[in-house]
C-alpha cells in the first residue's frame, strides 16, 4: 500500500531530476514547481513586499535558491517561530575546463576537473551529456544562457581486458588528471564533417578552449550561431535518463540523488505546506533553502555511514558526538514527536568509531544561526556515484516529515 501512494511521488522527482545536470539547472527546475504553485519571485537587490499569507522565493547566481510561505498571523501573537530545511543543488562530476580543448591520438578530448568528492570508477563506459552556463558576447553585451544536452557527447572508455593484468583489474586505480579526460570525437570525422573549413581550424592557434565541435554545438544549442563564447560553467552527466527499478519499481535510479532527493522533498512540502496546512503555520514562517557548493565546502561528504542503512524502512536521523552532525537529543526528540504523529517510520545512525564521517550544512547553519538543527535523509546505493539508487518510500516519508514539521518550543 505505502508504495503505490509513494508511486506519484517517485514519478514526479524523475520528471524533476531529468530536467537537471548542474546546480543552476536545479535551481530552474525548482523556480519551474514553485512558479506553478504561485511563488513570487523577489529580486535580492530590490526592496521586498512581504505581507501575511504570501508565497515568496529568492535565487542567487541562479545556483542557490530560497523559498518562504508567511503564516498568515505571522508578528501578531509573538509566539511563532520559524522552520527551514536546507538542502544543496550540487552532486560531484566532471567539469570542463577553462581550456576543454585536448587532441590526443588523433582523438579530439575535453578536458575536465573533477569536482567533489566522487565515485570517478563509475563514470567509466557510459555516454555523458553536458549541462551549465554559458557567458557569451552578442553585440556590446554579456549574455548568460543555460544548456541542457542530454545527447551522449562524451565517452570515458575503459581498456579491454586482455590490455590489462590481473592486479591492474582488480585496483583499478585511476589517475584522475590522466585517465577522466573523456572523447568527444575523432580528429578525423571532425575534418571530413568540416571541410577546407576543418584544414583552416588546424591551423588556428593554440588558443582554441573548447573543442571545436563542442563549441559550434553549444552556439547552435543557444540559438545564437555566431556568438563569441566568453566563459561556461558546464558539468559532464549521464545521459541514461533517471528510472524507477526493481521488480515491484521500489527503487529509483538516478544521478544526482545527493542530493536532489532532498532538494525535491524540501520544496515540494513546502508547497503542500502552503495549500494545505495554512490554519497550523499561521503564526510562522516556513522556509526551504538549497545552497550550491556544499560538496566542495565540506570534507569527507561521501561517508561511509551510508552503507548501513536500509533502503525502504524510513528517514535517517544522524548522530556525531563530535558533532559532524548537527543533531543532539534536543532536536531529535523535536522530530521524534512529529514523526510519530504523523506515523512516519525513522532509523537511526552513528558512525563507527573506526570510520571517518561525512558532514552536512547542518553543523555551520546551527552555528551561525544559532538554532535547533537536526540532520536527516534517505538511504541511498552507491552514494555520489556517477548514478546512485534510492527507496521510493524513503522518498515519500522525507517530503511528508518535512511537510508536517513545525517550529516547536520546550
Amino acid at each position: 500500500m505505502a508504495l503505490e501512494l509513494a508511486r506519484p511521488v517517485a514519478e514526479r522527482f524523475i520528471h524533476f531530476v531529468n530536467k537537471t545536470g548542474s546546480p543552476y539547472h536545479s535551481v530552474k527546475a525548482v523556480k519551474d514547481i514553485l512558479i506553478t504553485a504561485g511563488f513570487s519571485e523577489l529580486d535580492e537587490r530590490g526592496s521586498w513586499k512581504v505581507t501575511q499569507g504570501g508565497k515568496y522565493f529568492v535565487t542567487r547566481n541562479d545556483s542557490c535558491i530560497a523559498a518562504f510561505v508567511v503564516g498568515a498571523a505571522f508578528g501578531y501573537s509573538g509566539t511563532g517561530g520559524f522552520c527551514i530545511t536546507a538542502t544543496h543543488t550540487d552532486s560531484p562530476c566532471l567539469r570542463l575546463r577553462p581550456r576543454a580543448f585536448a587532441e590526443k591520438e588523433g582523438y579530439h578530448m575535453g578536458g575536465v576537473e573533477c569536482y567533489g568528492g566522487g565515485l570517478w570508477h563509475t563514470w567509466f563506459d557510459r555516454g555523458l551529456g553536458m549541462a551549465g552556463k554559458v557567458a557569451l558576447r552578442v553585440g556590446n553585451k554579456v549574455e548568460e544562457r543555460l544548456l541542457h544536452i542530454s545527447k551522449p557527447l562524451f565517452y570515458l572508455p575503459n581498456l579491454a581486458i586482455h590490455l590489462k593484468t590481473a592486479e591492474e583489474i582488480g585496483a583499478f586505480t585511476i589517475n584522475k588528471e590522466q585517465h577522466l579526460q573523456p572523447v568527444l570525437c575523432s580528429a578525423i570525422a571532425e575534418q571530413l564533417s568540416q571541410g577546407n573549413e576543418g584544414k583552416e581550424q588546424d591551423n588556428k592557434d593554440e588558443a582554441q578552449r573548447l573543442p571545436p565541435a563542442l563549441e559550434r554545438l553549444v552556439t547552435e544549442a543557444i540559438g545564437v550561431p555566431k556568438a563569441k563564447l566568453l566563459d561556461w560553467d558546464f558539468c559532464l552527466m549521464d545521459s541514461t535518463p533517471s528510472r524507477l527499478s526493481g521488480i515491484h519499481s521500489e527503487f529509483i535510479e538516478s544521478p544526482r540523488l545527493d542530493n536532489l532527493a532532498s532538494t525535491f522533498a524540501a520544496f515540494e512540502a513546502l508547497i503542500e505546506t502552503s495549500r494545505r496546512h495554512c490554519e497550523s503555520i499561521k503564526d510562522d514562517i516556513i522556509m526551504a533553502v538549497a545552497f550550491d557548493h556544499e560538496e566542495v565546502g565540506l570534507i569527507y561528504l561521501h561517508a561511509a555511514a551510508w552503507l548501513i542503512c536500509w533502503l525502504l524502512q524510513g528517514v535517517v536521523i544522524k548522530e556525531n558526538a563530535n558533532q559532524s552532525y548537527a543533531s543532539n537529543a534536543c532536536s531529535m526528540s523535536f522530530v521524534r514527536v512529529i514523526a510519530e504523529d504523523a506515523g512516519i517510520p525513522l532509523q537511526d545512525f552513528v558512525v563507527r568509531n573506526d570510520s571517518r564521517c561525512g558532514g552536512t550544512v547542518g553543523a555551520m547553519l546551527s552555528a551561525r544561526l544559532g538554532v535547533r538543527t537536526v540532520d536527516i535523509g534517505i538511504p541511498q546505493w552507491a552514494m555520489h556515484s556517477c548514478r546512485e539508487i534510492c527507496g521510493v518510500t524513503d522518498l515519500m516519508h522525507l517530503q511528508k516529515l518535512i511537510e508536517v514539521s513545525r517550529p516547536l518550543v520546550t
